[in-house]
């Protein structure tokens, strides 16, 4: 997997760690056009259930059986949901008003008189 595309400016400037810090419930920038991105939220909030349910399901049948197999199937799911929430599409969001990124901005303020 390469970089991936900023959905703001369609540039490929998105690294891989900040696609996996997207994953994350993190809020990334375009290198471009500073665009402020993330992950679809429904998406990542379905991938989130999974995790707590991986640790509570396993880590459970581990306490109660004291069989190492569970940890081991804990990890390669948990390892397996951190590979598929790497191709959770990427959305835009609108640009914060007292952003501390540059934002590009198109209209000039009105000076008002006195």
């Amino acid at each position: 997997m390469t970089a991936s595309t900023c959905p703001h400016c369609k540039k490929s400037t998105i690294s891989l760690k900040k696609r996996y810090l997207a994953t994350k419930w993190r809020t990334i920038y375009c290198d471009a056009c500073s665009g402020r991105i993330c992950t679809q939220p429904v998406v990542l909030a379905i991938l989130s259930f999974l995790y707590v349910w991986d640790v509570l399901l396993f880590g459970t049948l581990f306490f109660k059986t004291y069989s190492w197999v569970y940890i081991v199937a804990l990890t390669v799911i948990w390892l397996i949901l951190d590979y598929f929430s790497m191709y959770i599409p990427l959305a835009s969001m609108k640009p914060l008003e007292n952003s501390k990124t540059p934002q590009k901005k198109t209209e000039t303020p009105e000076v008002k008189e006195n």
